[in-house]
């Protein structure tokens, strides 16, 4: 298997996974080839990141037969260290190879073992993310845990273009809530499980 995908995102996507190593598949980043780009996806159990990266220089997977149809789960522990001036990585050969450079020249910069697993990542994970609120439709209260709030926040306010969050609700008190963010002409993605607050 053969894939390349920008840096940054992987960079991210490892900090939303879980801790946990008999967690399995949710200890891992997920690369999903689409139509028209690869899904980059990670889930902890209570947040969630998710990124539909456009295929282009930069993004595409390939397998023996062309194109790749299967997810790539990846270990996270190769991309929670940020590598300095890394553009994309390219995974090869159980291993991660991160490329970029301080001029336009892209070169290889570092080498790390990165070798796939075989975990199945969780089918229902875009089930989860809900659709926007419809207007009229009234308010409700929630809450939610601080810590996981400021990873998504930490998150956007290093990686994004303007530091800005867009929040949509879903239809239900107890819906998961959507963080949304600009990373260079991306979409970043954030979920956030929230618990219904019936008296405050």
């Amino acid at each position: 298997m053969l894939a390349e995908i920008p840096a940054e995102i992987l960079h991210i996507a490892s900090q939303f996974v879980h801790q946990d190593e008999y967690k399995e598949a949710i200890t891992c980043i997920s690369l999903m080839p689409q139509a028209n780009g690869i899904r980059v996806a990670s889930p902890n159990g209570h947040i969630a990141f998710r990124c539909l990266v456009p295929y282009g220089p930069q993004c595409f997977m390939q397998n023996e037969e062309g194109m790749g149809n299967e997810p790539l789960l990846l270990p996270a522990a190769p991309f929670k260290k940020k590598v300095a001036y890394a553009r994309k990585v390219s995974i090869e050969n159980d291993t991660a190879t991160f490329i970029g450079g301080k001029k336009e020249l892209m070169e290889m910069l570092e080498a790390r073992p990165c070798k796939p697993s075989a975990y199945t990542f969780p089918e229902q994970f875009d089930s989860l993310w809900p659709e926007p609120i419809k207007e009229g439709t009234g308010f409700w209260q929630f809450a939610f845990d601080a810590s996981y709030m400021k990873t998504i926040s930490t998150i956007i306010e290093k990686h994004t273009d303007n530091g800005v969050a867009k929040v949509r609700l879903g239809f239900t008190p107890n819906s998961p809530i959507t963080i949304l963010a600009d990373n260079d002409g991306l979409e970043l993605q954030f979920l956030l499980m929230p618990v219904q607050v019936r008296e405050w």
